[in-house]
């Protein structure tokens, strides 16, 4: 497998509620573009993307390793960087894909209680900026809801988080940053809201 597939027939749209995750990390964090990725065997699928340049790549492969993805995906550490040069994280897997250098980058895990099932990544902090610790947070907060959401729409798991444990999250959330929280109540929202 080359690092970079382009989408199968029927992968091109995303699932409703993992898009509204990634536009919430958009959103809150004043990323540019962003994307979830599951991991499957040896390669990580777009299974939504959000922003100016992360159009069209939903169900595009990428191999595990490659790119800050596959680092992410392999160490299990959350990663925030400004591009560089000689920074071959920032080049290879959905940046090949995409076919443009960001100038940030905030790549977080997706973990379940029986591991790394996916990635979420942003890049592009509006005006040049680098990721902040903050941002660091509520993306692996969204990350974890992702994670649920991915398990659940792979089958992977029955059992979901305890309302008790989200709450807690979310009620931290709203007392230190309320516009933050106004940013991520509505994937929460969408997550919790019958069809």
């Amino acid at each position: 497998m080359t690092d970079v597939e382009q989408p199968p027939e029927g992968w091109s749209r995303g699932h409703p509620i993992l898009s509204a995750i990634v536009q919430s990390a958009l959103e809150a964090t004043d990323a540019t573009n962003g994307w979830l990725l599951a991991l499957d065997d040896e390669s990580l699928r777009i299974v939504a993307a959000s922003g100016d340049h992360a159009q069209g790549v939903t169900g595009s492969v990428v191999a595990a390793g490659a790119g800050s993805a596959g680092f992410v995906a392999q160490s299990g550490q959350p990663l925030a960087t400004m591009a560089r040069d000689d920074d071959p994280l920032v080049e290879a897997g959905v940046s090949a894909l995409l076919g443009r250098r960001p100038v940030s980058l905030l790549s977080v895990p997706c973990t379940t209680d029986d591991g790394i099932i996916g990635v979420l990544e942003l890049t592009d902090k509006s005006g040049g900026q680098r990721f902040s610790f903050e941002d660091v947070e509520l993306a692996t907060m969204l990350a974890d809801i992702a994670a649920v959401t991915l398990a659940h729409v792979a089958g992977v798991v029955d059992v979901v988080p305890s309302p008790a444990q989200l709450a807690h999250q979310l009620t931290n959330l709203a007392s230190a940053d309320p516009s933050r929280y106004r940013a991520v109540a509505p994937a929460v929202e969408a997550l919790v809201t019958p069809d």
